[in-house]
């Protein structure tokens, strides 16, 4: 499938910012300065410069590290995760100064999770006739893939539809949450039904489309040509309150108001040659 022309560009900031911080760990600058993190995001934005020419609005989406309703709900949530080293912390700062000089907007809100921004932004965008491309490769992501809302996975290079989802998955982008909720997600701490894998999870949807109506017809799970199908019925009734609370913690909400306009979002002119001399300024930096 050909792709959209001059999409808006959504980057899950918070994402590569640890995502090259880690890759690129030992990269400083020529005062010794960190510069992994600031590095890799400018490379990033530059190769998409070049790819997406005629695109013309780019969003940087950063979450705010504040806590956050999941959280509320669910103390464990992400509670896996370390927190963030001060040698990425203190790039911060330069990049976002870096992106403003560019001309890139960055949103970031108190207490809402990136990926509850990007998804509230692209279903806002998309509702006004525009095509949304997310740059990502969480797979949480995957729920908001339409028609009109694809995904760029820079780590392989390649872009998400509602095609390529239904090919892999066999379900729809929707579903998705359903999936998740019903395997759960190490990495952010989602419990799951224990005992449920990928193959088991993608079963049951493709037999009953959703987590309600799994639980619908939950006294035909064990009569399913699925291994230790008896097993899983008996799984799903005991942990049915985690399973749904699994739901709520994978869904992305669509209905932050968040309010800019096409102009805040427009590069500026001359943005690549900007880039290219914030680049060689943060690399002598002192």
């Amino acid at each position: 499938m050909p792709e959209k022309k001059n999409p808006i560009i959504i980057i899950d900031g918070t994402l590569y910012l640890y995502y090259y911080y880690y890759g690129l760990r030992h990269l400083n600058n020529n005062s010794e300065k960190p510069f992994s993190a600031i590095w890799g995001m400018l490379k990033m934005i530059s190769y998409l410069f070049k790819r997406y020419r005629n695109s013309k609005k780019f969003i940087v989406v950063f979450d705010s590290f504040k806590k956050t309703f999941r959280k509320e709900i669910f103390e464990p949530y992400k509670s896996n995760r370390s927190p963030m080293p001060n040698s990425l912390y203190i790039q911060i700062q330069p990049l976002f100064d870096i992106l403003q000089d560019i001309g890139i907007k960055i949103i970031s809100i108190p207490g809402i999770e990136a990926d509850d921004i990007i998804g509230s932004l692209s279903y806002q965008l998309q509702q006004k006739g525009e095509t949304i491309l997310i740059v990502s490769h969480d797979k949480d992501m995957i729920q908001l893939v339409t028609h009109n809302i694809n995904i760029f996975h820079k780590k392989d290079n390649y872009i998400i539809t509602p095609k390529t989802i239904k090919k892999k998955y066999g379900i729809q982008p929707k579903e998705f949450i359903d999936f998740l909720a019903l395997m759960g997600d190490s990495s952010d701490n989602i419990p799951g039904v224990p005992k449920i894998g990928i193959k088991t999870a993608l079963t049951l949807l493709h037999t009953f489309s959703n987590i309600k109506n799994i639980y619908y017809n939950i006294e035909k799970i064990p009569f399913l040509t699925l291994r230790n199908a008896k097993n899983i019925a008996i799984q799903l009734k005991n942990h049915k309150e985690i399973a749904f609370l699994s739901y709520q913690l994978a869904e992305i909400k669509l209905d932050i108001p968040i309010h800019i306009t096409s102009q805040e979002i427009s590069l500026k002119k001359h943005c690549f040659k900007n880039l290219l001399n914030a680049f060689k300024d943060y690399n002598n930096f002192k």
